[in-house]
């Protein structure tokens, strides 16, 4: 099938290059063969194992087969590909976002077909049965025809899938003022923190700015940016800028606004003090050895906040005791974490409703982890989550208190904690806790 996949990558990089302007999504191929050598973390690691996991992170698995099922490693008792092609198959049955599409190409008629060609058939009659999709082909040109068909529809329904456009739409609803003359559409500045230079070397303090367009920015701040850029771009919404905190503009007053990272992002904290009477939730930097912490009230009802603390030092310390110093390496990303955030939209009445009525009420946004995590977990949720934005009226203010957690590089799962009681975050950072939800975990992966 070398053909048919220098065709497929072929036909992938002209469908990105059609769609990731005018559409806003771009399409990045995951194809072992273009991977660096990777050495394998864990002890019972294999190759492949990385791969999988690559598999269920994809929104997109395209399955090619002719006579061939895959060759059966040592230890295992299916091929790579049965196990990736399952892996795909179970992220369907979960309602994941997956689209599988599969091409067969005919095999001349063989009276003897030998074991491969009985599981390729097989194959096909277990998708057949699942009602999974899939068309056979003849010739290579076919095979184009029919790929570059299906992955422009395929890019399609992933940009018009109603569902998430109409919720993803419900929490954007962005204002425009009076004032904002040269725009007659809403505009929206996103603000995040750079990286601090105490985190630094003397030297790299000294002469950074020479070696620097602008500031550097925190991978999880960056993560955070990309996520909130998809679902911006998915609603076909053009119109916003990011700005570090040492470079946001004078016209912050006329615009929407949108803050990453409150514990490191003063002004940030400054403009949620005018939402001081509605908002749930306050932050408090680290100052010295104390960590930044989260203050939450359930409801607006309960006058006192109680503390909500981050456990990834806990969670860090506690896989990487034996790792520290030197340089990165893959099994120090191979952790659990968890971190806690907010996700918050107010209105900004403070020009009176008789301005709002006409345009709209302008919107400040706060998208807020007490660590990073927490911020690249908020975002995320807006992106995976986007549910529980749905039919949101377009001055009600929203407030979600998350809970994020993160495995081996990526982040698995975003809940809504809103309504636990103090008790819970308290046992969350319990060294106790913290262990045991490592080891479990561990064990149902």
């Amino acid at each position: 099938m070398e053909e048919e996949s220098k065709i497929a990558e072929e036909v992938i990089s002209r469908v990105n290059d059609t769609c990731k302007d005018t559409l806003g999504i771009m399409l990045d191929t995951e194809n072992w063969k273009n991977y660096p050598p990777i050495t394998p973390g864990l002890p019972e690691e294999r190759i492949q194992d990385i791969l999988n996991e690559r598999v269920k992170q994809c929104h997109i698995f395209l399955l090619m087969l002719y006579r061939r099922y895959g060759s059966v490693e040592p230890g295992q008792t299916k091929s790579n590909t049965e196990r990736e092609v399952e892996i795909a198959i179970k992220r369907l049955q979960e309602k994941r976002q997956l689209m599988f599409l599969s091409y067969f190409k005919n095999i001349p008629p063989n009276i003897d077909p030998g074991t491969q060609q009985r599981k390729v058939k097989r194959l096909r009659e277990s998708l057949r049965k699942q009602g999974i999709w899939f068309s056979k082909y003849s010739s290579q040109h076919e095979f184009r025809s029919l790929l570059a068909h299906d992955l422009y529809n395929t890019v399609l329904r992933f940009r018009f899938s109603k569902s998430k456009y109409k919720a993803i739409s419900d929490f954007w609803q962005l204002g425009v003022t009076e004032e904002d003359e040269r725009n007659q559409a809403p505009r929206l500045l996103i603000v995040y923190p750079p990286v601090s230079t105490a985190f630094m070397g003397q030297e790299d303090r000294d002469r950074l700015w020479l070696r620097r367009l602008v500031p550097n920015v925190v991978f999880e701040d960056f993560k955070a940016m990309q996520k909130i850029e998809k679902s911006l771009r998915l609603i076909g919404f053009r119109n916003f800028k990011f700005f570090s905190t040492a470079s946001a503009p004078t016209e912050m007053e006329h615009v929407n606004r949108l803050w990453l990272c409150l514990p490191r992002n003063p002004e940030g904290l400054r403009h949620l003090q005018r939402y001081e009477r509605k908002a749930k939730f306050r932050f408090t930097p680290a100052v010295g050895d104390s960590g930044a912490e989260l203050h939450w009230r359930r409801s607006l009802r309960h006058n006192e906040f109680f503390r909500v603390h981050s456990p990834l030092a806990k969670y860090l310390e506690e896989q990487r005791h034996d790792k520290a110093g030197g340089e990165w390496s893959l099994d120090k990303a191979r952790v659990i974490a968890k971190d806690f955030a907010v996700i918050a939209r107010f209105s900004d009445t403070s020009r009176g409703a008789e301005a709002a009525k006409e345009s709209g009420t302008l919107k400040d946004y706060f998208v807020a982890g007490i660590r990073g995590l927490g911020t690249w977990g908020a975002a995320w949720y807006l992106d995976r989550r986007y549910n529980k934005f749905r039919n949101c009226e377009e001055d009600q203010t929203i407030q979600i208190l998350l809970e994020v957690t993160y495995r081996d590089e990526r982040i698995v799962e975003v809940e809504d904690v809103s309504d636990k009681p103090e008790e819970y975050f308290a046992e969350q950072n319990r060294i106790e806790s913290v262990r045991e939800f490592i080891l479990k975990s561990r064990k149902i992966s």
